[in-house]
């Protein structure tokens, strides 16, 4: 692993509200690879995790996320638009009808997410602890982003600009700062990686918890590892104790995956277990290569462009460079997907195995089995809403029982690709 200096290094902390846990998962795992960040910037709930992080208390960070709920924070009445203004953040064309649609709410009371707030951080233990923190906030009415550095701040402020950060409107009310007015920082840049490399930062570690993605133009740069799930995190005011668990766990499991200490792409696999597989996943690589051989053969009246739809379903989200067990990974990654696998977890292969034996309906895609042979495969496509688990494990019962798909079943399944993936790769597995 590379040398992360405390000195070069900026942690970035998106906003996203109560999906705040799964970035003290990804800290706690940064921690643990003895990865410490000089800088520190957030948005929003970013902003507050950011603090903590720079006052160095992240075991208080652990604590308050165990316990926090929908009423330390915010009043239930208030639900009915938070939907809206989580989907605001990365839409700004339509902020400002946004804001008209609710301009007559000044919002409800936060004052206990404020006690909270001035209760854990202390200003004096932030400015003395040598991380440098920034967070943005958007300025009201004019929506501009303002980006605020704690060397700026005036004595004292700190906790007004971190409300002004996570000023989340018109949930939430406007924070007031001297005769200037302010709304989340997310309606202008929700993870700000911009603000770490205008300030010299030389390595940047991002984590993104908004519903949508920002800053796609960073996902390659070499100095800029970018951590975001593929899995959801709940709504923006979704305060629950197991969710905010499983989210840290999440949260945990993305970062060693990015370092190299978990594998996999969307789920985590131990990587002492998965490079076992390699011998197998040379096998099913070739068996694989096959299988699309025979599912895109050619002739006179129907040429495919796709040469390769299997392959191109594992490639899509592979590294560059990536082995044969990387290849054979990804498949039980799609196979998850169908089952309904928790993410939250490390897997082996033998509770992989488990976990598919206890979520796919194998017994009866086993009983259906019959009326499926001679060709009558189109009958498991045929309802308005297939039902995915039951086809991928009735093709499955199909391999097991025929050891091949029939030239007329490809026929059918050359517009299946994932779902002959999936009962290809259950081959590997049950």
């Amino acid at each position: 692993m590379r040398a992360f200096l405390p000195s070069q290094t900026a942690l970035v902390l998106g906003g996203g509200g109560a999906k705040g846990a799964y970035e003290v998962g990804a800290i706690a795992a940064l921690t643990e690879l003895g990865i410490r960040a000089g800088s520190v910037y957030g948005t929003s709930v970013g902003a507050l995790n950011a603090a903590m992080y720079a006052q160095g208390i992240m075991d208080r960070a652990e604590e308050l996320w165990q316990t926090l709920k929908l009423n330390d924070v915010v009043t239930e009445e208030s639900l009915a638009i938070a939907d809206d203004a989580e989907a605001i953040f990365d839409h700004p064309e339509k902020i400002m009808e946004f804001l008209s649609r609710y301009a007559q709410r000044k919002g409800v009371d936060v004052s206990p997410l404020v006690a909270i707030v001035r209760k854990t951080i202390d200003e004096a233990s932030v400015r003395r602890g040598g991380v440098d923190l920034g967070l943005v906030t958007t300025r009201f009415p004019t929506l501009t982003r303002i980006e605020k550095r704690l060397s700026d701040m005036e004595d004292g402020s700190l906790c007004d600009w971190l409300m002004a950060s996570a000023s989340c409107f018109p949930i939430f009310p406007m924070q007031a700062i001297g005769d200037a007015r302010y709304i989340d920082g997310g309606f202008c840049d929700n993870t700000p990686v911009g603000m770490a490399v205008r300030a010299g930062a030389r390595q940047i570690i991002a984590i993104d918890i908004g519903k949508h993605r920002s800053h796609a133009q960073y996902d390659l740069r070499p100095n800029v590892i970018y951590i975001r799930t593929a899995h959801s995190l709940g709504g923006l005011l979704t305060f629950d104790e197991a969710l905010s668990r499983r989210n840290r766990t999440l949260g945990y499991n993305d970062v060693m995956r990015a370092f190299g200490h978990l594998r996999g792409v969307r789920y985590s696999f131990d990587p002492v277990d998965a490079s076992a597989l390699a011998p197998r996943a040379r096998d099913f690589l070739v068996k694989l290569t096959r299988a699309e051989a025979d599912l895109t053969l050619p002739n006179a009246l129907a040429m495919r462009d796709d040469g390769a739809p299997l392959f191109s379903l594992l490639e899509a989200e592979l590294p560059r460079g990536g082995d044969e067990v990387d290849y054979l990974l990804r498949a039980f990654e799609l196979c998850c997907d169908v089952a309904g696998v928790d993410p939250a977890q490390v897997l082996t292969y033998d509770a992989l195995r488990d976990e598919l034996r206890a979520r796919l309906p194998l017994q009866k895609a086993e009983a259906m089995l019959g009326s499926l042979l001679g060709g009558r495969i189109g009958v498991l496509f045929s309802s308005p809403q297939m039902d995915r688990k039951l086809v991928i494990s009735c093709l499955y019962h199909l391999l097991q029982r025929e050891n091949a798909f029939s030239a007329l079943a490809l026929r059918t399944l050359a517009a299946f690709p994932r779902e002959m993936l999936c009962a290809l790769t259950l081959r590997e597995i049950l």
